[in-house]
């Protein structure tokens, strides 16, 4: 199994145990229903045919069930994958500012370098939006606290749907 921190495999293995069945040899298992609720208790929504993919993707015996190195393995990829942008954010901040700030001039010429066409007042609004603390750049923490907000804004939008 790729890494995982100490508490990250505790609490998969708590949700595992919650959730599974015993298999053909009295191991526990889930199947796609119990991938089903443990992904849609976590936010995330995948139709039927994308949970059986995610299964065959780690079913090592075949058996159309998980056992829990195999949920922990799809988890641990999961984990790695909604790391990958902050990873990118932290290359664009080497790239494009100081490694520690982004100004309004950086985003703008990064963005027009891209081909994108952006007006200043395009990039003086998104700054704005991201400059928690009003000093005219966008900080790293900044920008993790925009991200953080945008999810939580995401996820309640998403309940009061369900609704």
């Amino acid at each position: 199994m790729q890494s995982l921190a100490d508490s990250q495999r505790t609490e998969l293995r708590e949700i595992f145990n919650k959730v599974a069945v015993e298999g053909t040899s009295d191991d526990l298992v889930i199947s796609a229903k119990e991938l089903g609720f443990i992904l849609r208790s976590m936010g995330v929504f995948s139709s039927e045919s994308e949970i059986r993919d995610m299964i065959s993707e780690v079913d090592t015996t075949g058996s159309g069930t998980m056992a829990y190195e195999e949920f922990a393995n799809l988890m641990c990829r999961s984990i790695k994958a909604e790391a990958e942008p902050f990873e990118e954010i932290t290359d664009a901040f080497d790239e494009i500012g100081d490694g520690m700030y982004v100004t309004k001039e950086n985003m703008f010429d990064a963005i027009r370098s891209i081909g994108q066409e952006i007006t200043e007042e395009e990039v003086a609004e998104m700054l704005s939006e991201a400059d928690v603390d009003n000093n005219g750049k966008i900080s790293r923490e900044d920008f993790k606290y925009l991200m953080e907000t945008r999810h939580k804004n995401i996820e309640k939008s998403m309940k009061e749907d369900e609704s």
